[in-house]
């Protein structure tokens, strides 16, 4: 190539440096929320796990948060246990129900978390029901830094 295409190509890397930066304020990943997870099939079989971002090797999990409604009944008995899993199963941080209302939004978190390896491609996020709460409405939430 000649100079004036290695300076254009310059030019064209400085302005996408640019615009990734102007995208993602104070070089942090922006947090990834998906809709409300369907309290079907979730409400009845803690096999089912829900939608998740593709996760990136080159990122850290800082937080896991979820707003949460559960209809009728929950309480320190019957609860929802909301885990986050790595593409392997593995348990990277766990959230529970128990000390909520029921039949109202409420926001939990946790920053206890344990990081995906480097072969990890995707998150899920799996609600198992504690004897017979109502069912979960689920708004799941990972904040990410590179």
């Amino acid at each position: 190539m000649d100079e004036a295409t290695n300076r254009r190509l310059d030019e064209i890397e400085s302005l996408l440096e640019r615009l990734r930066k102007a995208d993602v304020p104070n070089g942090r990943s922006p947090p990834y929320t998906q809709r409300v997870l369907n309290s079907f099939p979730l409400a009845s079989s803690g096999n089912s796990a829900g939608e998740f971002p593709q996760f990136g090797t080159d990122c850290q999990i800082i937080v896991f948060r979820a707003a949460v409604f559960v209809v009728t009944t929950n309480n320190g008995t019957n609860f929802w246990t909301i885990t986050l899993r790595d593409s392997a199963g593995a348990v990277l941080a766990t959230l529970d129900t128990s000390a909520i209302s029921a039949n109202t939004w409420t926001r939990l978190a946790t920053t206890s978390i344990t990081q995906p390896d480097a072969t990890n491609v995707v998150l899920t996020v799996r609600p198992t029901a504690t004897l017979s709460p109502g069912a979960i409405f689920l708004v799941p939430e990972v904040l990410l830094i590179p």
